[in-house]
C-alpha cells in the first residue's frame, strides 16, 4: 500500500530558487528602524542607564612630578540591543581630579545637550592626559601637590552612578 503524496507536493506552493522558470521575487520596499532610537523610546531610562558600566584606569599607580598621567575610560553596554542616552553636554563624558572638573576652575562645560549611542554589547574607550596641573585662571596653571590624587570619569547623564575613579600617587 502506498501512502498519498503530501499536500506540498501536490501544489505549486513550493518554489525553488534553482528553478530557471520561476520568476525572481520583486524587491519589496523595507522600512528600517534605528534600533538605538527604538530602545530610547521603548526601554525605561533607568534600565538604559543600568545597562552601562564605566571603568577607568591609569597606566601606573605612582608618578614622578611633572610626568603626564594617562587616563583610560571604558564604557560598556551590557545589553544585546543598541542603546542611546541623552547627555547634558555635547561631549558624552568628562573627568575630574580631586573633584575639580577637567582639572580646571576657569571654564565650564557647554550648556547644550547631546546624545551618546552604543551598539549591542559595544565597548567605547576614551583617553585623556593630565599634566599634573590645575587651571585656576585662563592663563594660570598650578602644579599638583605630591600625594594621592583621585581621578574620576563619568558619563554626562543625569545618573551620578555612571562614574568610576582611580587613585594615583605623585611622589
Amino acid at each position: 500500500m502506498t501512502r498519498p503524496p503530501r499536500r506540498v507536493e501536490r501544489t505549486d506552493a513550493l518554489r525553488r530558487d534553482d528553478d530557471p522558470s520561476s520568476p525572481a521575487p520583486a524587491p519589496k520596499a523595507t522600512r528600517s528602524i534605528d534600533a538605538a532610537s527604538a530602545s530610547h523610546a521603548l526601554l525605561p531610562r533607568a534600565l538604559r542607564r543600568r545597562a552601562l558600566t564605566v571603568a577607568c584606569a591609569t597606566d601606573r599607580e605612582r608618578y614622578a612630578p611633572d610626568d603626564p598621567v594617562d587616563l583610560r575610560v571604558t564604557v560598556r553596554n551590557r545589553l544585546p540591543i543598541p542603546l542611546r542616552l541623552r547627555t547634558t553636554a555635547p561631549t558624552p563624558w568628562t573627568w575630574a581630579v580631586d573633584g575639580v572638573d577637567r582639572a580646571s576652575t576657569a571654564d565650564d562645560l557647554p550648556r547644550e545637550t547631546g546624545a551618546v549611542a552604543f551598539a549591542a554589547r559595544e565597548r567605547k574607550t576614551f583617553h585623556t592626559r593630565w599634566y599634573q596641573r590645575f587651571r585656576v585662571a585662563d592663563d594660570e596653571w598650578v602644579a599638583a601637590d605630591p600625594g594621592d590624587h583621585t581621578l574620576t570619569a563619568r558619563l554626562l547623564v543625569d545618573d551620578p552612578r555612571l562614574a568610576a575613579s582611580t587613585t594615583v600617587r605623585i611622589e
